[in-house]
C-alpha cells in the first residue's frame, strides 16, 4: 500500500502570485470582448478570420484563468468548518451527484455502507469534495460498463472510505507522483484533483493511501478519525 506524504509549501506566496496574475488576465478578456464588438460594427471584408483569431485568444485566456482558479483552490483552501458528520450520508450524496457521469459509460457503482459507522468531526463540504474527486477519477479510469465500489467501514478506530475501480491501474513509475500538483496521466487534466484530496484529508487529521495493480484497477483509501464522545 502506498501512502501519500507530499507537503504543500509557500501557501501565502503562491496565493498572492495567482491573484496578481488573474487581474491582468481578466482585463485582457474584457478588452477582447470590447474589440470583437467594435470590429462587428465596422464594414470589413471577410471578417471571419479576425473573429476566429480573437476566439482562439479568448479560449487560451479562459484556459489560463481556469488553471489559476484551480491553483488558488488548492493554495487557499479554507480552514475546515467542522461539525458532527454522518459519512454514510455524504457518500450517498456524492454517488447521486456523480450518477450522470457514471451513466455515460454505463458503469455500475456498488455502494457498500457500514450501517453502524460512527460519526466524525469534519467539514461536510470539504469531505464531499474529496470523495467526489476520488469518485470522478474512478469514473474516468473505468472502462465502459465497468464497476466501481464505493464503501465505508470502521478500521483501527478510524472511519475508512474506499473507492475502487477496475481500470488500467497506475504504472509503478508514476505512483510516487500522483499526489503532486501539476502531475496527471490524463490528457488535458490540470493535475489538482488528488493534491486537493490529500490536503483536505490532512487538514482533518486523516490519511490517504492507495493500492494499484496494472491492468486490474486502483483503490483509494481515506482514513478519518472517529468523533470523540462528548
Amino acid at each position: 500500500m502506498e501512502t501519500a506524504n507530499q507537503d504543500l509549501t509557500h501557501r501565502e506566496f503562491l496565493t498572492g502570485i495567482m491573484q496578481r496574475l488573474r487581474n491582468p488576465l481578466n482585463a485582457l478578456q474584457l478588452h477582447l470582448d470590447s474589440l470583437r464588438a467594435e470590429i462587428a460594427l465596422l464594414k470589413i471584408d471577410k471578417p471571419t478570420e479576425i473573429f476566429d483569431r480573437l476566439q482562439r485568444m479568448q479560449k487560451n485566456l479562459a484556459e489560463i484563468d481556469s488553471f489559476l482558479c484551480e491553483v488558488l483552490r488548492l493554495a487557499d483552501l479554507p480552514k475546515p468548518q467542522t461539525a458532527s458528520v454522518d459519512v454514510n450520508s455524504l457518500v450517498t450524496e456524492v454517488e447521486l451527484f456523480a450518477r450522470l457521469e457514471s451513466s455515460k459509460k454505463e458503469l455500475v457503482i456498488d455502494v457498500r455502507l457500514d450501517k453502524n459507522l460512527p460519526q466524525t468531526q469534519a467539514d461536510p463540504n470539504q469531505i464531499k469534495q474529496a470523495v467526489l474527486n476520488l469518485l470522478l477519477n474512478a469514473i474516468q479510469a473505468s472502462p465502459p460498463k465497468g464497476r466501481i465500489t464505493l464503501a465505508t467501514r470502521t478500521e483501527d478506530n478510524h472511519i475508512l472510505i474506499t473507492v475502487r475501480d477496475n481500470g488500467e491501474g497506475i504504472a509503478p513509475a508514476r505512483r510516487d507522483r500522483i499526489f503532486e500538483p501539476f502531475f496527471s496521466t490524463k490528457e488535458g487534466a490540470l493535475g489538482f484533483g488528488l493534491p486537493l484530496v490529500l490536503e483536505i484529508v490532512k487538514m482533518h487529521g486523516g490519511e490517504i493511501s492507495f493500492k494499484a495493480e496494472v491492468g486490474k484497477g486502483s483503490e483509494f483509501l481515506v482514513l478519518l478519525p472517529i468523533a470523540e464522545a462528548e
